[in-house]
Order: structure tokens, then C-alpha cells, then sequence
């Protein structure tokens, strides 16, 4: 099959992460084109480039001509099928697509004047797929994302990681994984560690954005910010606890990938969390609420939990992978 991929969106987020290990799984059985904005890179220099396997190609599309060229693109390429992710790649392909079929994935909420021309939808969560509009008249499906597991550090990687962060081995480490943007709420988090007062605590605060600088300075003593860390699946096992303060998260893959490394969560409400939590060790407390979020930091802290296994097969990539190709089919036919 040759198949397209598009994703016309700065950085290197969950959605680049998906879009990334999609494009490279499927281009280990199918010809697989990866259609981005040629500046994709964040401030950092750091994109969805870096993280493809050499068999994926890859088209950059230079404004202001995003629609000529991607025509052209697709006209050489002559794919069996697109694959557009976000409102973005949705609202141009199917204008340039030709008879190729556009599938599209919602990374964040339904948005129908983004998605409406589109031959199929796919959606990660029930909330998703609920939100559809009546109105869309294409295949809507219901897929996971997924994750990989990772293989645990040992113990001395671990130490170390710890030391780096400033905890030893008596330490409380919170750790928190995510860009920051105000949407992800590692303000939220910062406040709520001031109010719990847990002695000899730390937060390692592991991302960047354009509220970094911000939330250094108001940071109390005992938080950590790393930067943008390639080794973050091993920075989970260092953590104690892992803690999502977003006022938004449609999914989650953080999620799944404290858990894989055997963290404890505190999360707050949001749809991801609400979707995949539950039955798990986890507490969930209400969006924006400091208060509620420190108490359970200091309930966490109490308690402290060892790392503990966890059923996610629910969410591995090869039953995922399966459920697309089986999605573009309906689609072909």
C-alpha cells in the first residue's frame, strides 16, 4: 500500500510522537510518505524529523504555497490512501487528494468545519467520537493510540537520574512530563507543591515552552526544570510519582508511559484522564484546583507507593497499527 501521512504542525509533541512511530512502523510493509511544513522545527530546533526512520519519506511544504505543493506531492507519489492528523492536514488534503481516500485522526476535539470533507475519522477516545456532528456524513472509527514499552533502567541508571535531579534516595521525587503552555498546567502543578509543603520534596519539571521562564521565577525551592530531555522514558522510573495537572488532555500517552515504567499518577479530569485511568493506580482530582491537587500530592507522599506492573495491552502498538490499515480498507472499498 502506499500511503501518506500529513501533519502541518510545529514541534515535537504527543501528536509528532504518534505521527512519528506511525510513519515508521508502516514503512516497514507499505511505502509510506510523510508530508510536513517544511518549518516545522520548534524554537529549540527540535521536530517530527529527527525521530524518522530513514525509509519514510518526507515532503516539506513551504508557505504561502501549502496547496499547490501538496498537490503536486500527491499527484507524484500517486498514494492508495491519506492520512491527515489535526484540523490543519484535514481541512487542505481532501482538497488535493484526487481519488485517494483521506483518513483523518482528531488529536485534539471534533471541529466540523475542519473536518467535514474527509472520508473517515478516526477517534481515540469515546468523547471523541461522541463529539462527532451529525452532520459528518464519512466513517467515523474508534482507535486507540498506543504506547511502547520501554525497558527499565537499572537501578544504577536510576540513582543517577535521581542525583541529577536533586534526590536521593529518601527523596520524594514528583515528576512532571509536557510542553509548557498554559493548556498543560505546569503552573497548577508549581502551586500546588508550594501548598502541600512536603519536606526535602522535589518536582522535576521535564519540557520546554514559552511559559518556561515565567515558571522559573515563580518557582519555589525544590522544583527542578530540566529542558527537553531525549532519555525521558527513563526519567519515569527516577519519578515517585508522576503528576498531570492539564486543563486539556484529550488523550494522554504520558499516561501510559508513567504507568509502563510502574508511577503512581495524580491526575486532573481531563477526557484523557478520564478515558484510560480509571481501575488504575491513579487519583483524579478536579481541573484548576490547587487545593485539591496538593492534597493529593501530600496523600501520594504519605503513602508512597512502590512501582508496581500494570496491564496495558490494551494499548500496544501492533493491535493499533492492525485496527488503521483494517480502517483504510473500508475506506478503499
Amino acid at each position: 500500500m502506499r500511503i501518506v501521512q500529513a501533519i502541518l504542525s510545529k514541534g515535537f509533541r504527543g501528536a509528532e510522537r504518534h505521527v512519528a512511530e506511525l510513519a515508521n512502523a508502516q514503512a516497514k510493509a507499505h511505502e509510506v510518505l510523510l508530508m510536513l511544513r517544511a518549518d516545522c522545527a520548534d524554537e529549540k530546533g527540535v521536530s517530527i524529523r529527527d525521530w524518522l526512520d530513514p525509509a519514510v519519506r518526507v515532503v516539506g511544504l513551504k508557505r504561502p504555497f501549502w496547496t499547490p505543493q501538496a498537490w503536486l506531492t500527491l499527484r507524484r507519489f500517486k498514494p492508495d490512501v491519506v492520512h491527515a492528523h489535526g484540523g490543519r492536514a484535514s481541512r487542505l488534503l481532501p482538497r488535493v487528494a484526487g481519488r485517494a481516500p483521506v483518513a483523518a485522526t482528531i488529536h485534539l476535539d471534533y471541529r466540523h468545519k475542519s473536518y467535514r470533507d474527509v472520508a473517515g475519522l478516526i477517534c481515540t477516545t469515546d468523547r471523541q467520537r461522541d463529539g462527532v456532528s451529525p452532520k459528518y456524513r464519512g466513517k467515523v472509527g474508534r482507535i486507540d493510540l498506543w504506547y511502547r514499552p520501554h525497558p527499565r533502567p537499572d537501578a544504577a541508571r536510576v540513582a543517577a537520574l535521581r542525583a541529577e535531579l536533586g534526590a536521593g534516595p529518601d527523596t520524594f521525587l514528583i515528576g512532571f512530563v509536557g510542553a509548557l503552555i498554559p493548556v498543560k498546567g505546569a503552573d497548577l502543578l508549581i502551586e500546588a507543591f508550594r501548598r502541600a509543603a512536603l519536606p526535602g520534596a522535589r518536582l522535576a519539571i521535564v519540557g520546554d515552552g514559552t511559559e518556561r521562564a515565567r515558571l522559573e521565577q515563580s518557582a519555589p525551592p525544590g522544583v527542578v526544570f530540566t529542558g527537553f530531555r531525549s532519555d525521558v522514558r527513563d526519567l519515569y522510573a527516577a519519578f515517585d510519582l508522576f503528576a498531570s495537572p492539564s486543563r486539556e488532555e484529550p488523550f494522554g500517552l504520558v499516561f501510559l508511559e508513567a504507568l509502563d515504567a510502574g508511577v503512581p499518577v495524580v491526575a486532573t479530569r481531563t477526557d484523557g484522564a478520564e478515558a484510560i485511568l480509571p481501575g488504575l493506580p491513579a487519583e483524579l482530582v478536579p481541573r484548576d484546583d490547587a487545593d485539591a491537587l496538593a492534597a493529593a500530592l501530600r496523600r501520594a507522599a504519605a503513602e508512597r507507593r512502590p512501582h508496581a506492573a500494570v496491564d496495558l495491552s490494551r494499548y500496544e502498538q501492533a493491535g493499533r497499527l492492525a485496527e488503521i490499515e483494517a480502517f483504510y480498507r473500508t475506506l478503499l472499498a
